[in-house]
């Protein structure tokens, strides 16, 4: 991963907006000079109430006779006019200031919102579009923290600081200059404070940001506690372990706890380090101005003085800030490059530049010389194998054998050598990840449902199915008749993973939905291990019953199940070690007769 990309993630992330960026700017920059707009008018309205003549410096700033000016016209309608008319002119300042601030709040938090909502989506896409070897690299809490604590983290610390930064510097660079215009001596006392709390502001932020990297894994693995103790909770009460985990979780926690509060510290010390710099600049000018006011000749009025010190102090809160924001977009950069991690993550399957686009498969899959490993793990080794169309094949084997590894190639799941395995006559490297499986249906062991009605669980994937269609699937894995018999039937909303039906009932709906499909190809991955005799009995049917017209691979453990099965390959070790019917294989007296010997099957 290129540590450019890391470094140009925001950057990247607010190139399509800058038309929004520009004008948050524009009207930021409105809404401050309308600020010391106002603050100038407070110079005037202070004269007229407590009945100051106009008084004369040595030598006046333009700024200071525009004022004056101003008060005297105003002062000549008469005092209690000049006040209702100061008065209107304040009022209208401080709506128009208003307005503009509401107005680039009103744009920069849905450009805010847009760059979140880019980047979620980016993340789910990697989700979706990555190989399953690369999400197996991490725990599911893990990448749930990403979509969701890392984002909230990256917007709050990132996008929001980045904002106040734009917003703060603004107004430090106009009220700056005001102030230098005013009187640009007394002005370059502020210009002390910057060299010492720059150099603290660094240091502190290299700490900051290690500290905040650590945070962020612990995050993560906070989260992934909470999806392990959920998912397992029939497990740890049925083992009497609540009080274990709950120590366990919450010492984490407590962990945890102590190490947000050292950062948060950390990120609290940037308010008072700068306000004790700019207080001691307000004692500074406070001396300084006060003797520009009383000196002979007068070198500045006391209205000017006053207007100075109230932009100096308006100016301290988005000084202070802008030393704040720098904190939290350091403290951010822990959960930015986690997110960086993910997007930025190479898919390693090859799509080819020019796919082939096969209709339909007349012939089946064939296997030529395959061999595949995990980085440097060999798991298969010179495999040739024939999948027939019209044909069920069982692939059987001790667990690690190679038999789903063999399954997520035949899926395009991870990419494999040229010219090895073949849809008809075309290599499935000329076909797309999407051509390949849109003929292959596939029902595992674990059976993946949505909360959501049983209709749409039938027809996932596409919903161009109508109710006749997806009724006529139902029948043929013999699952109309429980479906019937729910609360709404196929509008009922079966609950987290199918939770409200029984594991044969799920089972019957993953194979309604693969027969739907109508695909030529259905792997059956242990679809009936972990079902009752009952529930088996109706699946093995709804099988059957597909196996006249598909491509039948069924991966089993229970050699039962696939006794007529037209063809039976034995694997170990990631080799194939036999091929036949059940029959042959028993007389051969090989690996397959010893497995079922294990399971005193004859």
């Amino acid at each position: 991963m290129a540590n450019k990309e890391y470094k140009a993630f925001t950057k990247n992330n607010l190139k399509p907006y800058t038309g929004s960026i520009v004008l948050y700017f524009v009207l930021m920059c409105m809404a401050t000079l309308f600020s010391i707009a106002s603050i100038l008018s407070v110079s005037n309205f202070l004269q007229i109430l407590f009945d100051t003549p106009t008084q004369a410096t040595e030598n006046p700033s333009q700024l200071e006779i525009i004022l004056n000016n101003v008060y005297d016209y105003c002062l000549s309608f008469g005092k209690h006019k000049a006040l209702w008319l100061f008065a209107a002119i304040i009022f209208a300042i401080y709506f128009l200031k208003d307005l503009f601030t509401y107005l680039a709040s009103y744009f920069i938090g849905a450009t805010r919102n847009k760059i979140i909502r880019n980047i979620r989506n980016k993340l789910f896409e990697q989700f979706s579009t990555q190989t399953i070897g690369f999400i197996s690299k991490y725990k599911k809490g893990d990448l749930l923290s990403r979509v969701s604590n890392d984002i909230t983290e990256y917007d709050q610390n990132v996008l929001q600081s980045l904002q106040t930064l734009v917003n703060n510097l603004i107004s430090v660079i106009l009220y700056f200059a005001v102030l230098l215009y005013i009187d640009y001596k007394m002005t370059l006392l502020v210009l002390v404070v910057f060299p010492p709390v720059a150099g603290i502001v660094s240091f502190f932020s290299r700490k900051l940001k290690r500290s905040s990297k650590h945070m962020q894994q612990k995050s993560s693995h906070l989260t992934s506690i909470l999806e392990e103790t959920i998912s397992s909770l029939r497990i740890i009460k049925s083992f009497n372990a609540i009080e274990e985990m709950n120590s366990r979780f919450q010492n984490f926690n407590s962990s945890y706890t102590r190490l947000r509060n050292k950062i948060n510290r950390r990120v609290n010390l940037a308010s008072p380090q700068s306000e004790f710099f700019g207080n001691c600049l307000v004692i500074g000018i406070l001396l300084v101005g006060s003797q520009n006011v009383i000196c002979s000749p007068v070198l500045m009025s006391a209205d000017i003085f006053i207007v100075y010190l109230i932009i100096f102090a308006l100016l301290i809160k988005p000084a202070k800030d802008i030393s704040t924001s720098f904190y939290n977009i350091k403290k951010a950069d822990a959960a930015k490059n986690r997110i960086c991690e993910i997007i930025y993550a190479n898919n390693t399957i090859i799509e080819p530049t020019n796919p082939i686009n096969i209709e339909t498969i007349t012939q089946g899959i064939r296997i030529e010389n395959l061999n595949f490993a995990y980085e440097t793990t060999p798991v298969l080794n010179n495999i040739n194998l024939f999948f027939k169309k019209g044909e069920n094949t069982a692939i059987v084997g001790a667990s690690g054998s190679g038999k789903s590894t063999l399954i997520d190639l035949i899926m395009k799941f991870y990419n494999v050598e040229e010219n090895t395995i073949f849809f008809d006559e075309v290599p499935i490297n000329k076909i797309s990840s999407k051509g390949v499986r849109k003929h292959i249906s596939i029902v595992t062991q674990e059976t993946i449902l949505f909360n959501d009605s049983v209709k749409n669980n039938i027809s996932f994937g596409n919903n161009n199915f109508s109710d006749q269609e997806i009724i006529s699937a139902a029948k043929t894995a013999n699952a109309h008749e429980f479906i019937s018999k729910l609360p709404q039937g196929y509008d009922t909303i079966i609950g987290d993973r199918g939770g409200m039906l029984s594991g044969g009932q799920r089972q019957r709906l993953a194979i309604a939905r693969a027969i739907l499909r109508k695909s030529e190809i259905l792997i059956l991955d242990e679809a009936t291990s972990a079902l009752d005799t009952i529930s088996e009995h109706y699946v093995q049917e709804a099988i059957n019953i597909l196996s006249k017209e598909k491509t039948i691979i069924t991966i089993a453990h229970r050699l039962s199940t696939i006794k007529n099965c037209d063809k039976i390959v034995v694997m170990d070790a990631g080799f194939v070690k036999e091929i036949g019917t059940h029959s042959t294989l028993i007389e051969n007296k090989g690996l397959y007769y010893q497995l079922c010997k294990m399971q005193e099957l004859n």
